[in-house]
């Protein structure tokens, strides 16, 4: 049997990287002004569903076996893939995409990969000025991380928005099931919403994994103006918004 995502129930001990949700946030990597989620693209909210709760059907049988990702040493870096599907879109604009998709997979079930340098907004620029995709024979001005960018504060703020999406998973085992049945137990998708907005409700509490919160409520907005939703009754402490990310209380 060939290791590949449609055997994968044969093979329950390996991991697949989840080109699903990678098409998904930003678009088919086959086709650089292609967009998604984050970009976007309507009408792609069941695809990142699915994803987010670690069941990217029909290959995925199991969270563990779903690695999760915007971008690896293939094809453009997400920051070079969202300037060239989305070229109207301001620095600041781009940069709120690129966050909502870190947002995504690093808070979804499965394993979270993230491509070095993508931290501080890889980009891998050629010679001529073009953006380059396929740089495993590039030079190192390709393929080197440019350390400097992080004296600009808007690349800083996006090292340590990645950095508190990392914390934030570590403190929280309600991210980290291991089987579809306990995503199925444990993780709701909350319904009736607006496009372009996905929201999910899960269980906290020593039977969901040990989590140490009562609850979690997740939600993201692909859209470019606000939206409203009605949260569950209760109180609750924000530790992500668009903007920070950690394991301090933002608001409440």
């Amino acid at each position: 049997t060939l290791c590949t995502q449609q055997n994968s129930s044969e093979v329950p001990g390996f991991s697949f990287f989840s080109d699903t949700i990678r098409d998904g946030l930003k678009g088919n990597v086959f086709d650089d002004h292609a967009i998604g989620y984050v970009s976007g693209a309507a009408d792609i909210e069941n695809t990142i569903k699915y994803c987010w709760m670690g069941l990217a059907a029909p290959w995925c049988k199991n969270p563990t076996q779903c690695i999760n990702y915007a971008s690896c040493h293939d094809n453009l870096t997400v920051f070079d893939r969202l300037q060239t599907s989305r070229p109207d879109a301001s620095l600041e604009d781009l940069i709120k995409m690129n966050n909502l998709a870190a947002a995504v997979y690093m808070t979804a079930e499965g394993t979270p990969f993230i491509m070095s340098g993508e931290e501080m907004l890889r980009t891998k620029v050629n010679e001529d000025g073009t953006l380059n995709s396929n740089s495993y024979a590039s030079p190192d001005s390709v393929n080197s991380l440019k350390w400097d960018t992080l004296d600009d504060e808007a690349y800083n703020n996006v090292f340590e928005y990645y950095k508190g999406l990392i914390a934030f998973r570590k403190e929280h085992a309600a991210l980290r099931f291991t089987t579809k049945e306990q995503v199925m137990e444990n993780v709701s998708v909350v319904d009736g919403l607006d496009p372009g907005v996905l929201a999910f409700d899960v269980k906290g509490g020593k039977e969901a994994n040990g989590e140490k919160a009562d609850a979690i409520y997740v939600v993201f907005n692909a859209n470019d103006e606000e939206k409203t939703i009605d949260l569950p009754e209760g109180k609750w402490n924000v530790y992500i918004n668009g903007e920070k990310a950690g394991t301090k209380v933002l608001d409440t």
